[in-house]
């Protein structure tokens, strides 16, 4: 859940600041700070109040610097096609939440997230 998590806050940090965390040399313990502050916000807007993420997630994050992988970005767009191909024949039931691939652990999960209505 924390790479979840703190990829929505890359998001939110790249509409911020228009750049990736770590994505220039120098300026890195800036971009950690940065983004452990934007993920933090993210929390609370998520009503997480008083969690946090790992150093280790955060820091990792900031020196992967909007770099892709190769044959991780082959997998997971086979993944994505196969989902659409699902789609376009109406022959297979597709998948319902949201995919996460953990890259390092080779594990991936499927997540089904839920929208609670704010109360007025």
């Amino acid at each position: 859940m924390g790479f979840y998590i703190l990829l929505r806050a890359v998001d939110r940090y790249a509409a911020n600041f228009n750049s990736f965390p770590g994505q220039f040399d120098g300026g890195m313990d800036e971009d950690i700070s940065r983004l452990k502050t934007t993920a933090v916000s993210l929390l609370n807007d998520l009503g997480c109040n008083g969690l946090t993420l790992t150093e280790d997630l955060i820091n990792e994050m900031c020196r992967f610097g909007a770099a892709e992988l190769h044959s991780v970005a082959a997998f997971v767009g086979g993944i994505a096609s196969q989902e659409v191909i699902k789609l376009i024949t109406k022959q297979f039931v597709p998948m319902c939440g949201t995919y996460i691939f953990n890259g390092i652990d080779h594990k991936s999960q499927l997540l089904t997230l839920q929208v609670q209505a704010a109360n007025p």
